[in-house]
């Protein structure tokens, strides 16, 4: 049995392929994940320039939408660890405490191989139905304990997410 990359705990199956990342490890990622994607498609679809200024920057494109997954990664990591200490300082118990310990962990590998991001989204950043970039056609919403991120140009489902712990 291989060893977990994140916290060299027992690999107990594969869920990334190529990463040899452990289930809780892997649904702690899930979590890291779900929070930049919404934080990257806010960040990008709030473009407030109108006419001439947003022509030219829309002329001045990203070699792809694929390359655009990691232009905040540097933020989100840093952010998500002054949050996760933040929460530590609070001295958490149990289960709680586990998770931030886990998290920032898991916060700290990413850090240290933020090729992860693009490996991570490398399904999600267009569309799979119509090929519509996600930054610039997607919806959002809560379906029970789910998020779902849908393309709004022809519904069909990108990602969906349990139950996302920091989401804003």
């Amino acid at each position: 049995m291989e060893t977990c990359k994140i916290c060299n705990g027992d690999q107990d199956s594969k869920h990334y392929e190529g990463y040899n990342i452990c289930t809780e490890c892997a649904d702690l990622m899930e979590d890291l994940m779900s929070e930049y994607f919404l934080r990257t498609l806010k960040y990008e679809g709030s473009d407030t320039k109108t006419g001439y200024m947003k022509y030219l920057e829309s002329g001045r494109q990203f070699i792809s939408d694929y390359q655009r997954i990691r232009k905040h990664s540097k933020n989100h990591i840093k952010h998500m660890e002054e949050h996760v200490r933040e929460e530590m300082q609070k001295n958490p118990e149990g289960g709680k405490q586990r998770y931030l310990e886990r998290l920032l962990q898991t916060i700290n590998w990413l850090e240290r191989c933020p090729e992860f991001y693009n490996y991570y989204f490398k399904k999600y950043y267009v569309c799979p139905g119509c090929g519509a970039s996600i930054f610039d056609h997607y919806n959002k919403q809560d379906v029970g304990d789910w998020l779902m991120i849908t393309c709004s140009k022809c519904d069909t489902v990108i990602k969906k997410y349990f139950s996302p712990k920091f989401v804003n």
